[in-house]
């Protein structure tokens, strides 16, 4: 039985057809019902009987078609995954709206050759396509915003349980603050530390996908626990606390219930990262919109019941930023003293925090430092996530890449699944990422500060026509992103280099990093070193002493480095930095 999708009528027939069919009972499939509008995904070991319950669904009744995936070579692990990863393409494909209000079950584990099935996804797409059941180009589907960030994607074991206990402790802490007892405010902050690739973001966007889904259609909590699995229980839990606190929230307003939602918003720091996600917002809709995710300024204009604030890293002091005045002003409205931080005024807008946190990513002078966020997170509920989501190499290539920078990895690590390379020519790594870009899609390169950026300003008229450039590496030349916000997204990105200002909290496929001047391997004291007078990012280095420098600078590569899913490519300057890099990547050739 080659994969195949079979399509039959969604109704009686079509249910007594599934059950005349080998697959329609007692093997494992993917289904898909639809109407020109909308559509549902699910998997089961009974088609036949599942068709049946869906007909009883007042929601699925308006549904007119229910194609099923059928190949002999599925097994329920594999329906499960496929499920996930149809309802995550479908929904950022965006030909129907999804009547599925979540990712699918928990599923996020190894099993018996789940690359070949994974592999199939490109084929089964193609079928669906071929259906009239999907639009977009596998490929660029699978590189858009509203894939890489959409809130279907299902989490792992791990987030999960984090995002179940976070939202459980969160209402009943706000459940008691309605209730007029003393919440201490270690009880009302939550911690989720992790390092780049984690699923930080992917994390917070389902969160607040959940409560928005709550504050769109309500919950009923009155069914039948008793056969509930474990996940089911803890969702239905947050449903429970849900109902009480708009109860409760109803009788101290004086409001009708119906009226009344939990205050929410995904706080983001970075200004492209945060554009991109307001645009995936209000496309995704499902009770999300685009005014749901704020800037930290926007803080002053009201308080909510909960904030999660992406990337809080990178909030900031009032140090070395471009506007102190309306810095201030913030500080003032809020009644804060003038040294008061976008970390203050998270604290003080909302009732429940939940700042997502990775020290080793705080790149700039204006980041609030570690030692504050250590002494707000004494007592506080912390959570740690582990599992690597984004590259390809798994969890031992964020561990691997520290050892790196620390000088102290016990030697090289072969990564079959993993492409570590280090090139001896620089235009020839450029070029080999442009190859990629061109294949794949999504492929940058990036480099550190090392080099002046004299084209800041210009238009990239001015600068094609006069033949500009700001990076000079032997006989080669580049010049710097000439955009700030999206660059990523951006077709002509590929044309140019980028800094960590415009890759950081973006995924690529592969990634090529130009380690510049100001960077260096010192062999006799078997340590990373720093060249103060050839980093060149001034809001960076101002104020900043040179340990402190010097640990920005590491961030900074080290989180370059983590951006690409399949693969990183590197190229030093430095001689020393050049043969220090090599005992730990492939050669080229």
């Amino acid at each position: 039985m080659p994969m195949d999708l079979a399509r039959f009528k969604f109704g009686p027939d079509g249910k007594a057809a599934l059950g005349e069919m080998d697959f329609g009972k007692d093997w494992p499939v993917v289904y898909l019902i639809n109407n020109s509008r909308e559509l549902y995904i699910g998997e089961t070991c009974n088609a036949s009987h599942r068709c049946a319950q869906h007909l009883n669904n007042p929601e699925r009744r308006s549904l007119e078609h229910m194609s099923v995936l059928v190949d002999d070579q599925l097994n329920k692990s594999a329906t499960l995954d496929i499920e996930q990863s149809l309802i995550q393409l479908c929904g950022a494909d965006r030909k129907f709206r999804l009547q599925n209000k979540v990712a699918g079950q928990s599923s996020k584990h190894n099993y018996y050759q789940r690359e070949m099935y994974v592999n199939k996804l490109p084929h089964i797409w193609q079928l669906l396509r071929d259906n009239d059941l999907a639009k977009s180009d596998y490929q660029e589907l699978v590189n858009s915003d509203l894939f890489k960030y959409s809130p279907y994607i299902s989490l792992n074991e791990e987030q999960r349980g984090i995002s179940n206990e976070v939202l459980t402790l969160a209402l009943r802490a706000l459940i008691s603050e309605l209730k007029g007892e003393l919440v201490p405010d270690e009880d009302r902050i939550f911690f989720v530390n992790g390092s780049a690739g984690t699923g930080k973001t992917i994390l917070a966007i389902n969160m607040m996908s959940t409560l928005a889904g709550l504050n769109r259609i309500g919950v009923d909590v009155s069914e039948d626990v008793s056969e509930f699995t474990d996940e089911e229980l803890d969702i239905h839990t947050i449903r429970t606390l849900y109902n009480e606190f708009i109860g409760l929230k109803a009788e101290k307003t004086g409001s009708n219930p119906g009226d009344c939602t939990l205050d929410v918003a995904l706080v983001v720091p970075m200004q492209s990262i945060r554009r991109t996600l307001r645009k995936v917002f209000g496309e995704i809709g499902n009770g999300l919109s685009a005014s749901m995710v704020i800037s930290p300024n926007d803080l002053k204009d009201r308080r909510f019941d909960m904030v999660l604030v992406d990337e809080s890293h990178r909030l900031a002091r009032r140090k070395n930023i471009p506007n102190y005045k309306s810095f201030d002003d913030v500080n003032r409205d809020l009644g804060l003293p003038e040294d008061g931080t976008q970390l203050d005024w998270a604290l003080r807008q909302a009732s429940c925090k939940v700042l997502f946190y990775d020290v080793a990513q705080s790149v700039k002078g204006s980041d609030i430092p570690a030692e504050r966020f250590e002494e707000i997170s004494k007592g506080a509920n912390r959570y740690y996530l582990s599992m690597q989501m984004r590259c390809d190499a798994g969890d031992s290539y964020a561990d691997y890449l520290r050892s790196i920078f620390d000088c102290d990895s016990d030697g090289y690590l072969s990564m079959s699944r993993y492409d570590f390379r280090s090139f001896d020519d620089v235009d020839e790594m450029v070029n080999a990422i442009k190859r990629l870009n061109s294949e794949i899609g999504l492929c940058r390169n990036v480099a550190g500060y090392s080099w002046p950026w004299s084209t800041k300003g210009k238009r990239k008229s001015e600068i094609l026509e006069s033949g500009m450039s700001d990076i000079h590496i032997g006989p080669y030349s580049y010049v710097w992103n000439m955009s700030n916000v999206e660059w990523i997204l951006r077709d002509d990105s590929i044309d140019e280099i980028g800094c960590i200002h415009t890759t950081q909290g973006y995924d690529l496929n592969y990634v090529g990093v130009i380690f510049g001047e100001e960077i260096d391997y010192d062999e006799s004291t078997n340590r990373i070193v720093i060249d103060r007078d050839r980093f060149h990012d001034r809001n960076v280095k101002n104020s900043t002493d040179d340990p402190t420098l010097r640990r920005y600078i590491i961030n900074s590569y080290r989180t370059m480095m983590m951006r690409g899913i399949k693969g990183c490519y590197v190229y030093a300057c430095n001689p020393g930095m050049a043969s220090y890099l090599k005992r730990f990547t492939r050669p080229v050739n």
